[in-house]
């Protein structure tokens, strides 16, 4: 929606082993960083700027299920088992919104069932809100607004963080049995047009694209920019935006 100023914001990649999976990350040109565990689970990312891809792993499960993170993924969770269970993968992402409370007004008003949790560390400046859809497929996107603008939080906390490489983000694609549907059903959501002949949708930050296979998740992260690597880390595959055809 307009309004809504949509754009991507992060990837979750699910992995094993939180410290091996960044430094394939770095190993692979894409600058990633580890951080302390915390509440029961420990991640990383890749930040390129505002966006960013987050690695993450579960090490204490009895004390992330009584986190609000916990609490919070309760529905994610049989999902995010089979992903470790498996190696690693994506799980799903995030848009950014400019008002996630609107968002998840509006999409109330379409049908869905969407629950709306909000996180706020003691201490930390920094708060932020997401809506989390319950009728959706395991790979749909979240909604999420900072607090402050995700823009101040990055000038002010984690400019020093930001390693992007030589590489970008174009976007990612999710393998579904269904990619028309699939694209027409994200362009819904997020109010943005699909390309109905490439079943990609142009989601500004990171365009998504659909592709035909079992799967029903994302397989792969798109690069640009320098010599793009192709290669893999924890179940999800890296490679150059393909050629138009």
């Amino acid at each position: 929606m307009p309004s809504e100023y949509p754009e991507f914001d992060h990837l979750l990649h699910c992995v094993p082993d939180v410290e091996s999976a960044t430094a394939a990350y770095a190993a692979a040109g894409l600058p990633a960083h580890a951080n302390p565990p915390y509440l029961g689970f420990r991640n990383g990312a890749w930040r390129l700027d505002a966006r960013y891809v987050e690695i993450l792993s579960v090490v204490d499960r009895a004390e992330f299920a009584g986190s609000p993170f916990g609490r919070a993924m309760t529905g994610w969770m049989p999902h995010v088992d089979a992903l470790l269970a498996a190696g690693g993968g994506a799980l799903n992402f995030a848009v950014h919104v400019t008002d996630v409370t609107a968002t998840t007004e509006r999409l109330r008003r379409a049908g869905h069932a969407v629950d709306l949790h909000v996180f706020a560390r003691e201490g930390s400046p920094v708060s932020f809100a997401e809506a989390v859809l319950r009728d959706a497929p395991p790979w749909a996107p979240f909604f999420i607004t900072y607090t402050p603008d995700r823009q101040v939080i990055l000038d002010r906390y984690s400019a020093g963080r930001v390693a992007r490489g030589p590489h970008d983000l174009a976007g990612f694609v999710i393998e579904t049995p269904e990619p028309a549907a699939s694209a027409a059903w994200l362009s819904a959501l997020v109010g943005i047009p699909a390309d109905p002949a490439r079943n990609v949708v142009p989601l500004p930050g990171a365009h998504v694209h659909f592709t035909p296979g079992p799967a029903d998740a994302i397989t792969a992260l798109l690069l640009t920019e320098g010599d793009p690597p192709s290669t893999s880390v924890a179940g999800l595959r890296f490679g150059p935006v393909p050629e138009a055809g």
